[in-house]
């Protein structure tokens, strides 16, 4: 029997971060301009220093749509929002990150909040703030990149772990395209658990985008919110697969194609 739901009345609240508190992220025409008038200086100095790890190759970039997105990607390393958010800035897109609030202090929280990054502020009572900045982001025409695990994945052969539910809350609500993001190479200048990488200049990472994810069989409902959550695993899973030229495990391969047997 599977365990009662929690009230959320009876779930005590976390405190809410000061750092990130009175932190309102905007996505109007002033606040865009200057976020992008912004991230050259970060982009420059980080993607000068990111070649210490390798070279860095593009398959199918041109996937990624004009106008607003939903970005959800795999995260199997401390260097891949490094990697992605170069890749997509050198595409001519300023990705927008649901990010921990942990990271919104000191010197890169600094910057963080300048090109619009957005807090996930877990477990308090702003914690629905986030996806009200990412919806907001997206009625800007932005692109969204979220990690759907939510954290580094912990599966023994660097498979995606099962996804969390609110980049699908996300797509059925606001209907934006939902663009799968894999990527391998980067467990050789940072492998599993390292937290400082490697110089290694001969490496070469692969970033892959992979097509839309078809959901317009779904409703926003539980049904529709499991339905695209399985989905999204599963896209992002078959995209390693591809890169890493293996088969696709058989528990990614029920979601995959909607509307086929399985």
């Amino acid at each position: 029997m599977s365990a009662p739901e929690k009230d959320p009345a009876q779930t005590p609240e976390r405190p809410t971060p000061a750092h990130v508190s009175k932190y309102h992220v905007e996505f109007d025409t002033e606040a865009l301009r200057s976020q992008y008038r912004t991230a050259p200086w970060v982009a420059g100095p980080v993607g000068a220093v990111f070649p210490l790890f390798g070279r860095v190759r593009t398959i199918d970039m041109d996937k990624i749509p004009e106008g607003p997105a939903i970005i959800v990607a795999y995260h199997a390393s401390y260097l891949d929002p490094v990697l992605i958010g170069l890749a997509l800035w050198r595409h001519g897109n300023l990705p927008h990150y649901l990010a921990k609030s942990g990271l919104f202090s000191g010197a890169i929280g600094t910057v963080l909040k300048r090109i619009g990054q957005i807090p996930v502020l877990r477990g308090s009572a702003q914690a629905g703030d986030s996806l009200q900045y990412a919806r907001a982001a997206l009625d800007a025409g932005e692109k969204v990149v979220i990690y759907p695990q939510g954290t580094l994945t912990k599966d023994p052969d660097l498979w995606p772990e099962p996804s969390k539910n609110g980049a699908a809350r996300l797509a059925l609500q606001t209907r934006a395209p939902v663009i799968p993001l894999a990527h391998w190479g980067l467990d050789r200048p940072m492998p599993v658990r390292r937290k400082i990488p490697r110089p290694t200049p001969r490496n070469v990472t692969t970033l892959l985008i992979g097509d839309p994810i078809p959901y317009d069989d779904l409703a926003y409902d539980h049904e529709g919110i499991r339905a695209l959550t399985d989905r999204i695993t599963s896209h992002i899973a078959a995209g390693v697969a591809r890169l890493r030229e293996e088969e696709l495990p058989e528990r990614f391969r029920a979601a995959l194609h909607p509307g086929e047997e399985r």
